[in-house]
């Protein structure tokens, strides 16, 4: 298994989440990481347009939890 970093940046900084797999996490797989990480862990609040719905994974990552993904790299 392959010890990879996700990126995340929230209220102006950045942080990581770290994951064990074989292949490279596709952006898809890391939001529905650090969205699953985000809440058990992160208090929900309104970010953007209340009005916008937040239909899809990486939206309500952004409205729920002000979270967006950075970037996925492997650690060695």
């Amino acid at each position: 298994m392959t010890h990879w970093v996700i990126s995340y940046s929230k209220d102006e900084g950045t942080s990581t989440l770290d994951v064990h797999q074989a292949d490279q996490p596709t952006i898809e797989q890391a939001v529905d990481y650090v969205l699953a990480w985000a809440e058990e862990n992160v208090e929900k609040g309104e970010f953007g347009d209340p009005e916008e719905p937040a239909n899809e994974p990486p939206m309500q990552l952004l409205k729920d939890y002000g979270i967006t993904i950075t970037g996925i790299i492997a650690k060695e």
